[in-house]
């Protein structure tokens, strides 16, 4: 699992690249609009349903420029509302790449699909930051036959879909070198999301094209002899708030504070994400065309 700062590092597509930008945002406008707003935090995070360690940065509002960075005044809760269950988040003082430092909560558990989550992120003399989140529900997908000669195809269909995915990818699993070792995976990130046709997602799948990332990946030679057990793909949905105005995600709107936000009485944004997952298999024609090996 990777670490905190990996975590937040690591970039994560146009998504957080958006909460990136906000919160640079916030940096740049001056103290004084934020001081007399009596907004006490600014927050950005979202809950993820393949972890179960969820991360979310605070950055507190102060009044003064001086004041200790080491220190934070505040006591990070998330509630499931449908459960009344409350998590408490434990601060930790992280340096990030770039030298700069920052409160990140490490809240221990793992997002329920379809359940909505408030994070309060609350100050000694009760002055809080509140935003909700509903996490996506997951949906069926219909993975259609490969079609092609020399570049072959496959068209996976996403139902009830209708805004661009957080992240794609593409997975191939070979059997390893003993049948009592872990299989080998290589993950493909796909650039192109897909599109969308109705109230279907479609995403257009090219393991022909994916097989020199695939090789990369496994470090493997183009004469590895690989045995393809099956493929599979990944979507990463963001809820439904996380959609900027017009549904574009243009930076020179998006940091205009207030513009993309959904934390009340803070500045910033939190949201949730979930894995759409599909699994399939190739018959022995197909495999072989591919270059792979087929299970006996």
């Amino acid at each position: 699992m990777p670490t905190i700062v990996e975590h937040l590092s690591a970039g994560t597509g146009r998504l957080m690249l958006c909460l990136v930008l906000l919160v640079g945002a916030g940096c740049e406008v001056s103290v004084d609009p934020f001081i007399e707003s009596g907004r006490p935090f600014t927050v950005y995070g979202y809950l993820d349903t393949a972890t179960d360690v969820q991360v979310i940065r605070v950055i507190p509002l102060r009044q003064r420029l001086d004041e200790a960075a080491d220190t934070l005044d505040a006591r990070l809760t998330i509630t499931a509302l449908e459960q009344g269950v409350q998590y408490v988040g434990r601060d930790s003082l992280v340096h990030f790449r770039d030298g700069s430092t920052g409160h990140v909560f490490v809240v221990p558990f793992r997002p329920i699909p379809g359940w909505t989550y408030r994070l309060e992120v609350t100050r000694s003399d009760g002055n809080a930051s509140v935003a909700e989140t509903t996490v996506p529900l997951a949906t069926q997908a219909h993975v259609g036959s490969p079609v092609g000669s020399q570049r072959i195809v496959q068209e996976v269909r996403w139902e009830d879909i209708d805004f661009p995915p957080f992240r794609v990818e593409v997975w191939y699993r070979f059997m390893n070198a003993r049948p009592f070792d872990p299989f080998l995976e290589a993950v493909v990130t796909y650039p192109d999301v897909g599109r969308q046709d109705g109230d279907t997602w479609v995403v257009q799948v090219t393991p022909s094209q994916d097989r020199d990332d695939v090789l990369e990946a496994l470090g493997v030679s183009e004469d590895a002899a690989l045995v393809l057990l099956g493929m599979g793909m990944r979507l990463t949905m963001s809820d439904e708030q996380w959609r900027p105005p017009g549904g574009v995600f243009d930076p020179e709107l998006l940091v205009q504070p207030g513009i993309f936000s959904n934390v009340e009485n803070g500045f910033g944004f939190f949201g949730s994400v979930n894995q759409y997952v599909v699994e399939w298999v190739l018959d022995r024609e197909v495999v072989e065309r591919l270059g792979y090996q087929y299970p006996e």
